[in-house]
């Protein structure tokens, strides 16, 4: 969203912003000092409907329907004569209100358009404008957390709920072919999912005759300087399978670290091979979770190897960061509907 606010013509578009919750930050303080109506609180639907309608908006854009009840309350409404879902929620909306879905060309495979209900825009390349984070890494203590920092280190940074079941064997495989290793995972702020996840690999680590406290620390969730720090001090990123990583996936590019990834099915299973790929990457895109295993297994073992790897993503990241070609192919869309 904040290429938008960044990029788009302001001399053809006015962005009125409308914020339903009533947290600032800097981005929403960015988004109102760029927008030509900023509107935010906590309000109830008739007086948001009532808001919306009193601007007449040409086009509505959500930029995710799904994670929050008003969102999905306001986008059952025809608000505006085009509304269009974006990928904050990476899969369709399902309702007839929503006339367009802004994703990727690099995230959706061949015949995506059957898994919209709405009208699939993909934009070009990774379908929105982001800036390097330009984090100052702080140096992570990793003996606080009793983490053997002369192991193979594999970040394990995605969501709990991103993590399904079927998926849990990758870890103990990996552990029984190194030897020695350690898997760090983030306590979510729902200390309930991380607990859920933790104690479902505890039990397929156990099945696999391994004890899961030699292998496996779950820690807090960190700020970004010292998540940073973590990421330069890792071997490996072991990207979700089935539900990938973007903003994670895109920071560790940052720091140079290795990813691991299988692409999915659907747009929310193919963020990082996308990153991957974009980069010239498709290497460590697996094809199965053999491969993943393999590819991880890799990457912990061959230093040289994984230092090519970290001076390839050096070499190749910046075509991620600062890409106008989708801001100007949304405001042809903006144009054209």
């Amino acid at each position: 969203m904040k290429g938008w606010f960044q990029q788009l013509d302001r001399e053809r578009f006015a962005l009125a912003a409308y914020c339903l919750g009533p947290k600032q930050s800097e981005e929403t303080l960015y988004a109102c000092s760029r927008a030509a109506r900023f509107e935010q609180g906590a309000r109830g639907l008739r007086q948001w409907v009532a808001t919306i309608l009193e601007a007449q908006p040409d086009v509505l854009i959500y930029p995710e329907i799904g994670m929050d009840p008003m969102t999905v309350k306001l986008a059952s409404l025809r608000l505006a004569p085009v509304q269009v879902a974006a990928w904050g929620h990476p899969e369709t909306t399902g309702l007839p209100t929503i006339d367009y879905y802004l994703s990727g060309e690099t995230f959706e495979p061949p015949g995506a358009q059957g898994h919209y209900s709405e009208r699939l825009v993909a934009l070009p390349h990774l379908g929105c404008f982001v800036q390097p984070s330009n984090v100052g890494p702080a140096v992570p203590d990793a003996g606080v957390w009793g983490i053997d920092t002369h192991a193979p280190l594999f970040l394990c940074p995605g969501a709990p709920f991103k993590y399904a079941p079927e998926h849990d064997r990758i870890f103990p495989e990996i552990a029984r072919r190194l030897g020695r290793c350690r898997f760090i995972f983030f306590t979510h702020w729902l200390s309930g999912l991380s607990e859920k996840l933790r104690r479902r690999l505890e039990s397929v680590f156990g099945r696999s005759g391994l004890a899961f406290g030699d292998f496996v620390t779950f820690i807090p969730w960190q700020d970004q300087p010292r998540f940073f720090g973590l990421m330069q001090r890792a071997d490996v990123y072991l990207d979700t399978i089935g539900f990938s990583g973007f903003n994670t996936a895109l920071q560790a590019v940052e720091c140079g670290l290795p990813i691991v990834t299988r692409e999915g099915r659907f747009m929310r299973g193919r963020f990082a091979s996308a990153i991957l790929k974009r980069m010239g990457l498709a290497e460590l895109v697996a094809q199965s979770e053999e491969d993943y295993v393999a590819l991880a297994v890799r990457l912990a073992r061959d230093i040289q190897y994984r230092e090519h790897v970290r001076s390839r993503i050096a070499a190749s990241r910046q075509v991620l960061f600062e890409d106008l070609a989708p801001i100007r192919a949304l405001e042809d869309l903006l144009v054209k509907t």
